[in-house]
């Protein structure tokens, strides 16, 4: 008898300790129970959706660009050298400064090549004069050998004696050129408008036509090239362009907040270098403010066209599989949909989609990394941009269950293929 109660009370303890756990997890039994079971039922429900960031496809103006780097080249750059064999006079400028086109840079000793000019002069002068007397004694032996005074032979000497003069005149008149020229290279001037560089040669340095290093050296700033290669599946693209008409060019300095200095395309080498597969062209800037500097590397842009209407999505929204890129497109009743998307090009952080997307049509461009086709998407706000190197979820971006269901991918140093 005392068993069968022992059994009851255990009994009893168990089946209170039952309902009071029911009543604690389900709210209780009195009027909260409903209220509650509706709470819970809302979070399940918001637990099992995606929070996303989505923009909608836009149709804007793009334009077709080449972006690589240059490098600033002087249309010309002139080596100045001496042309006689004289000492340095005078420096008529500074290392540095821009002069003017007929400007006197060096002065050099011109006494000695003075002395060569009056000398030819001279010459001139005392030739002129044999010259003179040779044509007086032909006039006079052509008178005597008609009446048979001087033999025929005399007459010729006479004849060839001057016809020799005249010849010797003409020598001193191109002696007399030349010392003159010689001259003129005593005042070396500037063939051009542009800036100096070291000076080698000070006042009182000798100098020679033979001399291999040039005294200065006169760089042209105004205009300048900028020369840059293009990969040669452009050039088609490049000729027909230019064909419309001149193809602007832009210029800036890697790190200056400068403003961009504007050009236009002025060559397109005539032949692609085999090695590098590549091409040459160049950009003439006016470089008013001589922002450019030959020498310098300068990132370059050369814009080809301006697409009016192009269909654009952010490069994030822009997802790329095994079996090519796609993108996550949110339907009408806020589930996520796998699309897959041609890309045409990509430009300043948009890329033009040649086809797969409609304008209006909104794109998952953060959090696709928890999305799956058919998962119910929720709106939220637009993070700040992450550090570089990183996503806006922090962190390396992992595969979608998109992605995975379609096979592993490639990284790549220009990005997963």
């Amino acid at each position: 008898m005392r068993r069968f109660f022992l059994v009851l009370l255990i009994a009893a303890l168990v089946g209170g300790g039952g309902y009071y756990w029911y009543a604690f997890h389900n709210g209780g039994a009195g009027s909260g129970t409903a209220a509650d079971g509706a709470r819970k039922t809302q979070a399940q429900a918001s637990a099992r959706t995606v929070p996303v960031v989505t923009q909608k496809v836009a149709v804007q103006a793009v334009p077709e660009q080449i972006v690589t780097i240059g490098s600033v080249q002087p249309i010309a750059a002139i080596a100045i050298k001496a042309r006689v064999d004289s000492v340095v006079e005078t420096v008529n400028f500074t290392e540095g400064q821009e002069v003017k086109a007929g400007d006197t840079l060096f002065t050099l000793d011109s006494r000695s090549l003075d002395a060569q000019l009056r000398q030819a002069q001279a010459n001139l002068e005392r030739d002129r004069a044999n010259l003179d007397k040779a044509r007086g004694d032909v006039k006079r032996y052509g008178e005597l050998v008609r009446t048979s005074a001087i033999s025929r032979t005399t007459y010729d000497a006479a004849v060839a004696t001057a016809d020799a003069l005249e010849g010797t005149v003409k020598a001193d008149l191109a002696a007399i050129e030349a010392a003159k020229v010689s001259l003129s290279f005593t005042r070396i001037v500037a063939p051009m408008d542009g800036r100096t560089g070291t000076i080698t040669a000070k006042v009182g340095t000798m100098v020679r036509a033979a001399d291999a290093n040039p005294l200065v050296t006169l760089t042209q700033l105004r205009p300048i090239n900028v020369a840059f290669n293009v990969p040669e599946k452009h050039l088609p693209a490049i000729r027909a362009a230019m064909a419309a008409g001149s193809l602007p060019v832009a210029a800036s300095i890697a790190g200056s907040r400068g403003e961009v200095a504007e050009g236009k395309l002025s060559f397109v080498d005539s032949q692609v270098d085999q090695q590098t597969g590549t091409i040459l062209v160049k950009g003439e800037f006016p470089n008013a403010d001589t922002r450019l500097w030959p020498g310098q590397f300068v990132d370059t842009v050369l814009t080809l066209r301006v697409e009016q209407d192009a269909l654009t999505i952010p490069d994030l929204a822009v997802q790329t599989g095994q079996k090519g890129r796609f993108v996550y497109v949110v339907k009408p009743d806020e589930t996520a949909e796998v699309r897959p998307v041609t890309i045409e090009r990509s430009h300043g952080g948009l890329s033009v989609v040649a086809s797969g997307l409609q304008a209006g049509e909104r794109v998952v461009v953060d959090g696709q990394s928890r999305l799956y086709p058919g998962a119910k998407i929720s709106e939220r706000a637009k993070p700040a941009a992450p550090p570089a190197g990183e996503t806006a979820e922090g962190g390396r971006r992992q595969g979608s269950a998109a992605e995975e269901a379609a096979g592993p991918r490639t990284q790549t140093a220009g990005g997963a293929t």
